[in-house]
């Protein structure tokens, strides 16, 4: 029985540690995409080739060329994960302004229902 809750308690350590990576991750390629597009005189984020001097790059051309090879599968920082909860946000403000509708309605009838006892 122990070696059961051994295996289950390093199988959610693992599972955390993972989660933990991907999100550095994930945050990391994130940073890298707005990183990219905010370079002056590319429309994509790309290096323009063409303002490369003498044939070489900088420093910070050069790393995000090198970095274009090993990037990831979600560069913009989006993932399966990064999309469940996205719309799983949305799902949550759409039941959100759903119960602020009926607690209006509720409130309109509480106002009816006062007034109706004050006049009577």
């Amino acid at each position: 029985m122990a070696y059961n809750l051994y295996q289950v308690q390093m199988a959610r350590a693992w599972a955390e540690r993972i989660d933990k990576e991907v999100a550095t991750a994930e945050k990391f390629w994130h940073q890298q995409s707005m990183k990219s597009a905010s370079q002056p005189g590319s429309p994509h984020g790309r290096p323009n080739i063409a303002s490369a001097a003498d044939g070489y790059y900088s420093d910070d051309v050069r790393s995000n060329a090198g970095s274009a090879v090993t990037r990831s599968a979600a560069p913009t920082g989006f993932t399966s994960k990064t999309t469940y909860l996205k719309t799983r946000m949305e799902k949550l403000e759409a039941e959100l302004q759903a119960e602020r509708e009926n607690r209006k309605k509720v409130e309109q009838d509480l106002l009816l229902i006062k007034n109706s006892l004050k006049r009577g």
